[in-house]
């Protein structure tokens, strides 16, 4: 992470630096390779047992992610895989973890050929560690070649192969994996790293970190001996919890980390960061982004929630937060919030001050939205799966208010303590909510989140708070004594993170919060204002992109060989209604600027991709060739960079 004094300036510089570290990682990759047979890989494809329900939980988990980090996803069935022409060659290879762990020694010896002959596997965690009897190789996986480390050590370890253990990101992984700041924390500091620290140093211990919990232990295979490859990440003893490695021709990425278990326990942060390391860096496929026009966004979640917070918005006001937007604003709409020393509640019905505040913001276009149930506290402690008619008569009760003062229908929900049960949303689908603040699934760009075991509707979006290590509100990082300009840093990041890599977070405000850090919102208002004046930026609020992802959702595209000629390819995009505004970013390094074919589009350099930006038509062709591999190199796909 770098910091600069201009916005343009910090925004460049930490591109040239994500640049030569990535194009480092490529080289690596590419040097001593002999030229593959394999051809260059077109989409994704999971690897899943026979006999797998189109319907299984672990199957949808992959699916959704795919579809929302933004690639392309066939599923094959193992025997598919064998069968003499039964999948193209260009395919890059998922073994998920959870539903593939029992595996015949002719699959395994089929990917062991395919990625020595040049294919591209993603080994994840426990997949294959077992035979179709059910029992464990009595020395360890026997994929164990293919991951480059040993590991499923049951013979040597017994139960014991499976540990609880700290996860760490090696230093060299930082640009690669793109974890968002606040995410990050030496191992001497309480404080995540920032922008406004020194860069870390080779070999540097990084603990990943999340809200509350601080740093996170992930249920991890022992590994034994020296890692032949890049690692990404490691546990206790320098086990490997994540590495990039050659095979043959091929590439292999191995992830210790059960993503699949995690991301149905709302935790599928490194699902979508490996995936989409996986497809984007090393399959270097195309990706339609999750952006509209693929430009970067921030949500700013307002939880207001009690009296104080109506002078608070004329403080706000003087520091010039209402000059951007628009904000996602959320109100506790009772009398009384039941905590002493507050103030008491907002009681918007018979308060006009808060009255004008919601007009205002109605007015400017923020979304005015319900903060749980009429009275804040006990809301926080009925809303659970004992009192779920009381806690629903509450949220009705306080959106039909908001609602009223707004003059507009209630579109989003959050939680009190974070206290969001899963039949929640369903119940705020019913009534025509799809986004909603969530503290699960940390560090993510919205997403549909899994509550025990199971997704809720399709088009339901959970908002992820981003938070600064164990902290996301102001009054939160103050209790624990967090200086003002470490605070500062951590939102410059975010909204240079969000910029640069074209995503969109959520961070959540209370107002008399402001007061604490002040200083600190005021330059992030400056260093947003100037980023959005480039166009690398925008606001946006949570029901705004809920609309976005929910059409985007119905894009259906493809990307195959073209009868052309010799290394062309077709991208094939179409919608129900109109492709406007949905974007694809292709690695410039591996095509040729792209030819419009058929449809409307933009097709612009933007970096290390092509951004190729649909009109308003409900169909899109693009002409793609393939570029050659760098002079001096053996790889068959050019350089890789971000």
């Amino acid at each position: 992470m770098m910091h600069g004094l201009l916005p343009g300036v910090r925004g460049r510089r930490l591109i040239v630096g994500l640049v030569l570290a990535v194009s480092a990682f490529a080289l690596w990759l590419a040097a001593g390779r002999s030229a593959p047979s394999q051809v260059a890989p077109t989409h994704l494809a999971l690897v899943v047992p026979d006999g797998l329900r189109a319907d299984d939980v672990h199957l949808l988990a992959w699916q959704d992610a795919a579809a929302e980090v933004g690639f392309a996803l066939e599923v094959v069935s193992a025997s598919q895989l064998l069968r003499a022409g039964g999948l193209q060659r260009d395919a890059a290879l998922i073994l998920p973890d959870t539903m593939h762990r029992q595996m015949n020694d002719a699959l395994v010896a089929a990917l062991t050929q395919r990625v020595q002959e040049g294919g591209r596997l993603m080994l994840v965690h426990d997949a294959g560690i077992a035979g179709m009897d059910g029992q464990y190789h009595p020395r360890q996986s026997r994929l164990s070649a293919l991951a480059g480390v040993r590991y499923a050590l049951y013979g040597e370890l017994n139960t014991g192969m499976l540990r609880e253990q700290v996860a760490w990101l090696d230093t060299a992984a930082v640009p690669l994996l793109r974890l968002p700041p606040g995410k990050l924390m030496r191992e001497d500091s309480d404080n995540p790293l920032t922008s406004a620290q020194p860069a870390p140093q080779p070999g540097e211990e990084l603990a990943v970190v999340s809200y509350h919990y601080g740093r996170l232990r992930y249920p991890v295979f022992a590994t034994q001996g020296e890692f032949d490859g890049q690692r990404l990440m490691h546990g206790d003893s320098n086990s490997v919890l994540a590495g990039v490695r050659r095979f043959g021709n091929g590439e292999v990425l191995f992830v210790n980390l059960p993503l699949t278990y995690l991301k149905l326990r709302t935790d599928g942060f490194f699902l979508h960061t490996f995936l989409r390391f996986f497809a984007q860096d090393i399959a270097q496929l195309p990706q339609l982004s999750a952006m509209p026009q693929g430009r970067g966004a921030l949500i700013m979640n307002w939880h207001i929630d009690a009296a104080a917070a109506v002078p608070a918005m004329e403080q706000l006001a003087a520091l010039g937060a209402f000059e951007q937007g628009p904000y996602s604003m959320h109100i506790t709409a009772g009398p009384d919030v039941d905590v002493p020393g507050d103030g008491g509640g907002i009681d918007l019905a018979n308060n006009p001050a808060m009255r004008a505040w919601v007009r205002r913001f109605a007015a400017r276009g923020d979304e005015v939205g319900s903060h749980g149930g009429w009275i804040h506290n006990e809301f926080g402690r009925l809303v659970d799966t004992q009192a779920p008619a009381r806690s629903a008569e509450m949220i009705e009760r306080n959106s039909a208010v908001v609602s009223q003062a707004s003059g507009k229908p209630v579109r989003e929900y959050s939680a009190p303590t974070g206290n969001h049960p899963a039949w929640v949303t369903q119940w705020l689908r019913e009534r025509g909510i799809h986004a909603y603040y969530f503290t699960g699934d940390i560090g993510m760009a919205p997403t549909r989140s899994y509550q025990d075991g199971r997704r809720g509707p399709a088009d339901m979006w959970a908002f992820p708070v981003l938070s600064y290590g164990i902290h996301a509100a102001f009054e939160e990082a103050r209790a624990d004594q967090v200086p003002e300009d470490h605070v500062a840093a951590w939102l410059n990041d975010v909204a240079d993170f969000c910029a640069s890599n074209r995503t969109v977070r959520l961070v959540y405000f209370h107002p008399p919060g402001v007061a604490i850090f002040p200083l600190a919102f005021k330059r992030w208002l400056q260093h947003t204002a100037a980023l959005v004046r480039e166009g690398s930026l925008r606001w946006t609020t949570m029901a705004q992109y809920a609309d976005f992802s929910n059409r985007r959702l119905q894009v259906r595209w493809q990307l195959r060989g073209d009868a052309a000629g010799p290394g062309g390819l077709r991208l094939e995009a179409s919608h129900p209604q109109s492709l406007e505004q949905m974007t694809w970013l292709l690695p410039a390094q591996r095509y040729a600027q792209p030819q419009l074919l058929e449809g409307q589009a933009q097709v612009l350099r933007d970096g290390p991709f092509w951004r190729v930006t649909a009109g308003s038509g409900a169909r899109l062709a693009l002409g793609l060739v393939l570029l050659p591999a760098p002079v001096g190199s053996s790889s068959p796909l050019p350089a890789r960079i971000l």
